[in-house]
């Protein structure tokens, strides 16, 4: 079935005047033809199966019944280099992930004032929609604005964990904190060149767990998708 994806708050019966970009993807691009059925995702108010009459003319028919996720995961993730963050927030999205919160810390080398990050903020939600077009998931992924580290305790979960490694003090592997299943995780990865330990201290102050993601995991933005893929992984075995 045909899967479109509109920014509003739907109801059964609502009658619906698509924008012209709207309407030009479902019935130009898709080529959906009147009475014909399609699926509706909504950023809040849930999925529903509707069909098109006329351009540009929408009409909601019902709502659908969709697997409510298990776990709420939220992946807080250090800016890094534009090919390497978009490339994350892409397979991000396909591995599940709830939420996303870029942030800032000391060692982030992309720099963004206030007309940048505007800018840079709907290109990513741009990524992500497209991402969750591609993978047909149920729900969109929520993107918040970037923020300094200092607010990362606004985004604290069940389970918070944050990726950092000493060699005098070794962390234990996420997969100890995974183990127990936690309803819902927040995970901090940091730059490309890591956190200072300044911020660990903060973040542990927060209630941040260290956690090591073992010594071949380099990459910030190859961090950010083990983490998921590990989570993934851990709920399949517990299924």
């Amino acid at each position: 079935m045909k899967q479109v994806y509109l920014d509003a708050v739907l109801s059964i019966h609502d009658v619906i005047e698509l924008d012209t970009k709207q309407a030009h993807h479902i019935f130009d691009v898709l080529r959906t033809t009147p009475k014909e059925k399609i699926r509706i995702i909504t950023k809040n108010s849930g999925v529903f199966l509707g069909h098109v009459e006329n351009k540009p003319t929408l009409i909601i028919d019902s709502i659908v019944d969709v697997f409510e996720e298990n776990q709420s995961i939220t992946l807080c993730c250090a800016l890094i280099k534009q090919d390497k963050f978009e490339w994350m927030l892409q397979k991000a999205c396909e591995l599940g992930v709830t939420k996303i919160v870029p942030f800032v810390s000391k060692n982030t080398v992309v720099k963004l004032d206030e007309k940048k990050a505007e800018k840079k903020q709907s290109r990513w939600n741009e990524i992500l929609l497209a991402a969750t077009k591609q993978c047909n998931r149920n729900t969109l992924v929520e993107l918040e604005p970037v923020i300094p580290l200092k607010k990362l305790s606004n985004y604290k979960s069940e389970c918070n964990l944050v990726a950092y490694e000493k060699e005098s003090d070794p962390s234990k592997h996420m997969a100890h904190y995974l183990k127990e299943n936690p309803k819902s995780i927040t995970v901090c990865i940091g730059p490309e060149g890591g956190f200072e330990e300044s911020e660990i201290q903060v973040l542990n102050e927060f209630g941040y767990e260290n956690c090591s993601l073992g010594k071949n995991i380099l990459q910030a933005e190859t961090a950010a998708c083990y983490v998921l893929s590990a989570i993934e992984y851990q709920n399949h075995v517990e299924g």
